[in-house]
């Protein structure tokens, strides 16, 4: 009976071959239903909206893993790669298999070992099926995820383009090929100093303070700084008189103490004071630092504390700061710990508001002790550090850089070593960016506690001084100009430098020249004069053939006022007058002119004029006479 049992399946098997080799058996209704269940899954993930918050996004991947959704988009990805077949694709090639069941060794040691295989290969298939679904698990989750963030994103605010006329395209052009022309090397670059001695009072030595200049004002600002103690007064240096002023510690909410480190940035005719190093702590042995932001009006003298909200923001020194637009932007400087700082920072001045800013490399080295200029081809007007803002060019002077920002020279890392890197912060991006600038040239030597001024005549920036500890002699006197279109390293040639070189000293431009005080010199402060650096290279050609001994110019402030031959050294913003010996020589040559045509008559018509002299003094001696005629007493006579 068994063996007819084995003679009916073997036929019903071949005839189930030769059906399938003619086609008239196909198992579709597997196929259809697979295919159903993979549209209707699309279906889904289409139609489920993407605007899931990240905590709710579990939930939402757990539902559809629930559904079945995930194993049918899993089912899709696996194909013909699961390594499982069906008796009928198993037949289709193996139909010999059929024939050799009988002759199989069915004992019970090859039963185990088959069983043993099999289990080692279920095991296999498995753990693939399992990598295969936490991986489709996690496509579906950073779908969701990419939906999300798109959704999230600000929208771009929209620019209203102007056209231009012809007469700026012009102008623009001729501005490009001024700018594409290359640095000519042969004509090098020579700077003149001058040190101008304050004949009265002067403030006491110091390093760490700032100096802001005030353009409208004709006046410079210096606050804080330490010497022989914190100096908290606020002192104001007349620049068409090289007057220092003490004014005391102002009004309103001034601060009690000094400080130095700081850093003192202008703001609409305002100055804001930021951060810097209290007293030392010998209860903490240790140098606190300050994290309020205080604003000083140079008109009526008052502070004012800005009372901030929004994220904590960490007392620093020796950081940078600039205005871009209405916000207050700080990166970098030291912790009261020691610790270099790598973050970036901005305070909303409209709104007092400080946020942390998303950095693009928020794990590169932070940096202190550096200098930094705000390099924008116009004025800026930023609604958000992420959005795109615009460049107003109103009168004045502006950059020409091929990347705007905010330029970061040099400076100290984390070990202690100093940097001679050239970084920039762009606005502008989510998150915004800092990148390190690739330049040309022979770049100066790795520093920190310099200065860096822009000057608009080279378009470029100069930096002065510094510290170098790796260095033998480490107070550098060296000067260098970074050219910004061409990010080119020219180092200048100083007639008449100073003996030694300076480093925490502070600096601003005026016009033409750089004004550099206070610092620290070789193991002692820097005495309180001032010293100018003349960048204008027709005067110091000038000042080459009359100074000839090429030494230092060294002047007092009173032979600066009133000495003719100095009239070059004064800025721009001092409003000159005629000297003595031009006004009387004038005056006596009108009198000579008057007394020698006052007998002579005339019968021509007169000059048309009314500010005329000579009509005056006719008109007043005309009056003179009719009067002394109809006079009784000079009649009697």
């Amino acid at each position: 009976m068994d063996q007819e049992r084995k003679r009916r399946w073997i036929q019903t098997q071949q005839q189930k071959l030769e059906d399938i080799k003619q086609r008239k058996y196909i198992g579709t209704h597997h196929m259809r239903t697979d295919n159903m269940r993979l549209s209707r899954t699309e279906k889904l993930i289409q139609m489920k909206s993407p605007g899931i918050l990240r905590h709710q996004q579990t939930l939402a991947i757990d539902d559809y893993i629930s559904k079945g959704d995930c194993k049918l988009i899993f089912l899709q990805q696996q194909g013909e790669d699961v390594g499982f077949k069906t008796f009928t694709e198993m037949m289709k090639t193996n139909s010999s298999w059929i024939n050799k069941v009988d002759k199989l060794n069915q004992n019970e040691s090859s039963l185990k070992n088959r069983l043993k295989f099999n289990y080692v290969q279920a095991n296999t298939f498995k753990s693939s099926l399992n990598k295969k679904w936490s991986s489709t698990v996690n496509e579906v989750t950073e779908l969701f995820q990419r939906k999300e963030e798109l959704e999230q994103l600000q929208k771009v605010k929209k620019v209203k383009l102007k056209v231009k006329t012809i007469q700026q395209e012009e102008e623009e052009e001729e501005q490009i090929e001024n700018n594409e022309r290359p640095f000519d090397s042969s004509n090098v670059i020579k700077v003149f100093w001058f040190n101008i001695q304050i004949s009265e009072w002067k403030p006491p030595i110091r390093e760490g303070c700032t100096v802001t200049y005030i353009a409208s004002l004709n006046k410079a600002y210096m606050y804080g700084g330490i010497g022989n103690d914190l100096f908290k007064n606020m002192i104001q240096l007349n620049t068409q008189t090289w007057v220092w002023k003490d004014i005391g510690i102002g009004l309103g909410e001034a601060p009690l103490e000094g400080r130095f480190g700081h850093t003192a940035t202008f703001y609409k005719q305002q100055i804001i004071i930021y951060g810097g190093e209290k007293k030392y702590n010998n209860a903490m042995k240790m140098r606190e630092c300050y994290g309020d932001v205080r604003i000083f009006n140079p008109l009526d003298k008052t502070w004012t504390l800005i009372r901030s909200t929004g994220d904590l923001i960490e007392g620093r020194r020796n950081h940078i700061a600039q205005c871009i637009g209405k916000y207050f932007v700080i990166y970098g400087g030291i912790n009261s710990y020691g610790k270099i700082l790598n973050d970036v920072c901005a305070l909303n001045l409209e709104m007092n508001k400080w946020s942390v800013l998303q950095v693009e490399n928020q794990f590169q080295d932070g940096v202190s002790d550096s200098a930094s200029v705000a390099l924008f081809g116009g004025e800026v007007k930023m609604e958000n550090p992420y959005f795109s803002y615009e460049c107003n060019k109103k009168k004045g002077r502006y950059p020409q850089v091929n990347c705007e920002g905010i330029y970061i020279y040099g400076g100290r890392i984390q070990n202690g070593e100093a940097s001679n890197d050239l970084r920039v912060i762009q606005f502008g991006f989510k998150p915004i960016r800092i990148i390190k600038v690739k330049t040309k040239g022979q770049p100066p030597i790795a520093r920190y506690s310099h200065s860096m001024n822009y000057y608009h005549q080279f378009n470029a920036l100069i930096v002065y001084g510094g510290r170098n500890d790796s260095k033998e002699g480490n107070i550098l006197n060296d000067l260098f100009v970074l050219q910004l279109q061409q990010l080119n390293w020219i180092m200048i040639q100083q007639i008449g430098s100073l003996k030694y070189g300076k480093c925490s000293h502070c600096s601003i431009s005026i016009d033409s020249k750089i004004l550099i005080f206070g610092g620290y010199t070789q193991n002692v402060y820097a005495n309180a004069d001032i010293q100018l650096i003349e960048l204008d290279q027709n005067r110091v050609t000038k000042m080459i053939k009359e100074n000839k001994i090429n030494n230092q110019l060294s002047i007092t402030s009173t032979e600066l006022l009133t000495n003719a031959n100095l009239r070059l050294f004064k800025t721009e913003f001092f409003h000159e007058t005629q000297e003595r010996d031009i006004i009387d020589s004038k005056r006596a040559f009108d009198n000579t002119t008057r007394l020698s045509t006052q007998h002579l008559k005339t019968y021509m018509p007169l000059p048309i004029g009314n500010n005329s002299q000579l009509i005056q003094d006719y008109k007043l001696l005309k009056e003179k006479t009719r009067n002394s005629k109809n006079n009784p007493l000079f009649l009697s006579q």
